[in-house]
């Protein structure tokens, strides 16, 4: 038979087990919890942002738009595309933001093809990026120069026709961007001088490019861009080695047959065009 003092001393045992268990539940669950609200920065941050009261004091050369005038509502119908399909992984970010391009394309043309109108809408969104990296938020400045670089290809590729092909591969590079690359894509673009001490504290880090070879040994598919290699057919993929470049040929091949064709047939129409011209 058990003593008292031996059972007391069992329940003593199982009740420290019993609090442990419940502390490494309850650890794991908040380590979870603080995942998800990371992962869903970018995307609160944009469904916070109003188009009529940006928080920062300067609003980076962005004059802000009437509420009711159709750069607003393009904005609003853009910003909710855009958060509905919004998840933590870049692919599903840079799917979000092509399906918010074609939402407002399909609903506002006359805005996605008028210049004037654009550069409102990329002011917007330079004003907003700057205001996030000046907060800390390099989660949501990332998604935020996504944005504008799909915005700037479809208006250099639809638009003034300046090039051949969309460089989708710059999303997918900015929504890794280091700091330097980051600080540096904002502050070009902006009018005010917001952006300069930011940039004296990241100037030393390496700027990187990212390999294009899916099954590239790197972390995170990451080289420093200026030893970066790309292919001279169609000017499109980088590889960090002739190694990633041969491996990846098979599944590369087609695409950039495709992208080649494009770029000779967009380079004689421009032959052609400039003879008319003349």
């Amino acid at each position: 038979m058990v003593s008292r003092k031996k059972a007391k001393g069992k329940a003593r045992k199982a009740k420290k087990e019993e609090d442990k268990d419940a502390h490494d539940d309850s650890s794991a669950a908040a380590a979870q919890q603080r995942e998800q609200e990371g992962a869903l920065e970018a995307q609160i941050q944009m469904q916070r942002l109003l188009i009529d009261s940006l928080p920062s004091p300067c609003q980076h050369g962005f004059i802000p738009i009437p509420k009711g005038h159709i750069c607003d509502r393009f904005l609003r119908l853009y910003l909710e595309a855009l958060n509905s399909g919004s998840g933590n992984k870049d692919r599903n970010r840079i799917e979000a933001v092509m399906q918010a391009m074609d939402a407002v394309e399909d609903e506002y043309p006359e805005v996605i093809y008028d210049s004037s109108k654009m550069n409102q809408i990329l002011s917007y969104f330079l004003s907003v990026g700057t205001d996030h990296i000046l907060n800390g938020r390099d989660g949501a400045a990332r998604t935020t120069v996504a944005v504008i670089i799909m915005f700037e290809e479809f208006i250099a590729f639809s638009v003034q026709k300046t090039q051949a092909v969309l460089h989708l591969q710059k999303l997918m590079e900015m929504l890794i961007a280091d700091d330097h690359t980051l600080v540096s894509f904002f502050r070009k673009r902006i009018t005010c001088s917001c952006l300069d001490k930011k940039h004296k504290e990241v100037k030393s880090i390496k700027k990187m490019g990212y390999c294009n070879n899916d099954k590239c040994p790197l972390p995170g598919r990451k080289v420093e861009r200026s030893k970066m290699l790309y292919c001279t057919r169609c000017s499109v993929a980088y590889y960090c080695s002739r190694d990633c470049q041969k491996a990846a040929w098979s599944e590369h091949r087609e695409f950039c047959k495709e992208k080649a064709e494009r770029n000779a047939k967009f380079e004689q129409e421009m032959r052609i065009r400039d003879q008319n011209s003349m």
